[in-house]
């Protein structure tokens, strides 16, 4: 639905799809002196397309935030040949950000206003003692949660509404007003190898926009006394275009 043909003389209009791990990133959104996915993605497109790209994203996680689909787009008047976009890109791009997938999007696409829906995922270790492997992507909760209450708490929560309470201060944001689709809340199981696993809770929020660490603030201050979740537990894994 999103495929556009490239014609001779026209700009292209490129739209990627991005993984990374935000264990090393200060967010998504350019800072000055700081590492960022923005900057090392803009960094890398001038080193392939030799020339200053603008990219437009369809989410600016914080720092720490992880992603399995963050959606991004640029333009250019570049003939490199769409499969191998993402090949180049990984090619000069740091270890911990890869672009998985690239294709021809019509002129007018724009990642961060065409956005239908986006879903995160939030993972607590709910235990005593935390396998250190899995520490960079989880939140490590000693106290036993219960899930029922939080369950009932989140479903008032659905719909649409101002989550202003729920906005960090130094949001830019004028409108508070978002909607909530759904969140689930269910146990499962992170494995990395055979006899490494990890029990953990996973919370999804489906939502048509989120304001600044809303989500984080949604689950710290029902899983443990107001406080604003860190960010090692937080991934965005799709983006419905």
């Amino acid at each position: 639905m999103l495929r556009w043909s490239f014609c001779k003389g026209f700009l292209r209009n490129i739209l990627l799809i991005l993984q990374y791990d935000g264990s090393q990133f200060c967010g998504y959104e350019i800072q000055p002196e700081k590492r960022t996915v923005r900057g090392e993605i803009e960094k890398a497109l001038h080193k392939i397309l030799k020339k200053k790209i603008k990219i437009t994203s369809s989410s600016r996680t914080d720092s720490g935030v992880h992603a399995v689909s963050n959606t991004i787009n640029f333009k250019t008047q570049s003939r490199i040949p769409i499969s191998s976009v993402p090949k180049a890109l990984n090619s000069v791009l740091p270890q911990d950000l890869r672009v998985v997938k690239a294709e021809e999007v019509r002129p007018e696409f724009n990642a961060r206003f065409d956005v239908k829906s986006k879903e995160y995922e939030y993972l607590i270790y709910n235990g005593k003692i935390l396998n250190p492997l899995f520490k960079g992507f989880v939140w490590h909760l000693k106290q036993k949660l219960d899930l029922n209450k939080m369950r009932r708490v989140y479903k008032t929560l659905t719909g649409r509404r101002d989550f202003s309470t729920y906005c960090a201060a130094g949001s830019s944001a004028k409108d508070f007003v978002c909607t909530i689709r759904s969140i689930t809340i269910l146990r499962k199981k992170l494995k990395l190898w055979d006899n490494c696993e990890l029990p953990v809770i996973s919370i999804k929020f489906k939502g048509d926009r989120f304001l600044y660490k809303m989500v984080r603030n949604m689950v710290g201050k029902i899983a443990s006394a107001n406080k604003c979740a860190p960010p090692q537990g937080l991934c965005l894994i799709s983006v419905k275009l």
